[in-house]
């Protein structure tokens, strides 16, 4: 491989056992990406060599060592500017020829939406921005609770978060489609507040562009993703207010943003309007008269460890781990102290303020607990009260039938005592002897009254 070929490679990005597949991806995705004609020309010159350096290769493999090219033929072994010095008739008919092709090729990748995700980046199109860039933000999970955020940045599964995000060896990540992975630490750095993490099952990942965090400015526009207040998959937008903040427990620098940052969202990207890293979302400062002081580690800061990729030992990684927990409790000092106490005093208030609804609650409670033991209290007065006059009305009930029941039976036998008498007495005038037969006319009529008195008597005493 000669000089040529070999930097045509590195234009495009490519190693040197690249196939052809790989360099027409490349090429393509680079097309995609840049918008200056010297880039694109020098794209295209790169692409052709490395072309004719696959198609020579080919020529040479079927047609054994005699093969040569002709000297007439055109190679593209040397940069534009330096094929100028042969026929300028002859260079102008390949470079319009290139250009054809290029054109054509653009406008079929355009055609088949092959390049859409790339035309999302840069175009400012918040809402393009977050459709491209949503697969690849995560959720941390350890001891099956949601302890911050992180995003994928190598289609192999490796993911960046904060260290004080993934506290422990492994965990699982939680895609925005609802997939879970197991993952494992591989890198911790308690003074930059980083951890790489790494998916356990082998797939394409989508995964997110680092950008230099350097260029970056006051007044930028950025967002932020992650996952605060487990409401997955969220994103903000703010300003950068400063590009570079320092604090003492961290040897990083910090991007301080004023876009929306919450619990969770640690370990979340900072994106620029291409959808380009250039922030993990780290700390925030709050307050009662606190807004808006949210900060990022600066992605250029932690770029070394993302590219290494080396694997610490389960000791180094304990080691570390244990110096995470020490970061964050200097910080809380530096904290309570840069805001004069205010935090503390406000979880002092809550504190306070737990204890007091907690007594309004017992009291509430004692007095709930009261009302209704006199409740049951009265229920069960009122119930014998129930009992004690039910009884009475029966017992009343009782006595008055007995009564009008007696009155009747008085009633009836002097009604039959009257007949009697007057029977006798009927006897007597006839001369005749008591107990005697009357004759039917004079029976008759102290049958009646009988009849008549008997009647009286029900109904002055009715059952």
């Amino acid at each position: 491989m000669d000089t040529s070929t070999k930097r045509s490679f590195e234009i495009l990005g490519l190693r040197e056992d690249a196939s052809k597949e790989d360099a027409d991806c490349a090429y393509r995705a680079l097309i995609a990406e840049k918008t200056d004609w010297s880039d694109v020309k020098e794209i295209n010159w790169a692409y052709e060599c490395v072309r004719q350096y696959f198609a020579s290769s080919v020529t040479h493999a079927s047609a054994g060592p005699e093969a040569s090219a002709s000297p007439e033929e055109f190679h593209p072994s040397s940069p534009p500017e330096e094929r100028m010095t042969g026929s300028g008739r002859r260079i102008a008919v390949v470079a319009a020829s290139l250009i054809g092709v290029v054109l054509v090729v653009l406008a079929a990748l355009l055609a088949f939406k092959v390049i859409a995700p790339f035309r999302a980046r840069g175009t400012g199109d918040l809402s393009a921005i977050i459709k491209t860039v949503k697969p690849s933000v995560i959720t941390v999970t350890t001891d099956g609770a949601a302890r911050g955020s992180g995003f994928v940045v190598s289609k192999d599964g490796y993911i960046v978060t904060n260290a004080h995000v993934m506290r422990e060896l492994t965990g699982k990540a939680t895609f925005s489609d609802g997939s879970v992975v197991d993952v494992d630490l591989v890198i911790v750095d308690p003074d930059r507040d980083f951890a790489l993490l790494k998916a356990r099952q082998v797939r394409q990942y989508p995964f997110l562009r680092l950008a230099d965090s350097s260029a970056c400015s006051e007044g930028d526009t950025v967002i932020a993703a992650g996952t605060p207040l487990s409401f997955e998959t969220t994103f903000t937008r703010g300003i950068i207010s400063s590009a570079k903040r320092l604090f003492p427990a961290y040897k990083a620098s910090f991007i301080q943003t004023d876009a929306a940052l919450s619990p969770g969202n640690s370990g979340g990207p900072l994106m620029n309007l291409s959808g380009d890293v250039i922030g993990i979302n780290s700390l925030k400062i709050s307050g009662l008269s606190v807004e808006g002081m949210g900060f990022a580690v600066a992605i250029n800061d932690v770029k070394h460890h993302i590219s290494a990729r080396r694997q610490m030992g389960e000791s180094e990684l304990a080691r570390q781990l244990a110096r995470v927990e020490e970061k964050m409790e200097e910080m809380n000092q530096w904290r309570d102290q840069s805001s004069g106490g205010e935090e503390k005093r406000a979880r002092d208030r809550m504190v306070e303020e737990q204890w007091e609804r907690d007594r309004r609650r017992r009291e509430f409670s004692e007095k709930v607990e009261e009302a209704n033991r006199s409740l049951r209290e009265q229920k069960e007065k009122e119930e014998r009260r129930i009992q004690e006059e039910a009884e009475r009305y029966r017992s009343g009930m009782r006595d008055q039938m007995e009564a009008k029941r007696k009155a009747l039976s008085e009633c009836l036998q002097a009604a039959n005592h009257r007949y009697q008498t007057a029977w006798n007495e009927s006897c007597a005038s006839m001369n005749l002897g008591m107990q005697c037969k009357l004759p039917y006319s004079s029976a008759s009529i102290l049958e009646q009254r009988l009849m008549q008195s008997r009647n009286e008597c029900f109904r002055l005493h009715p059952q």
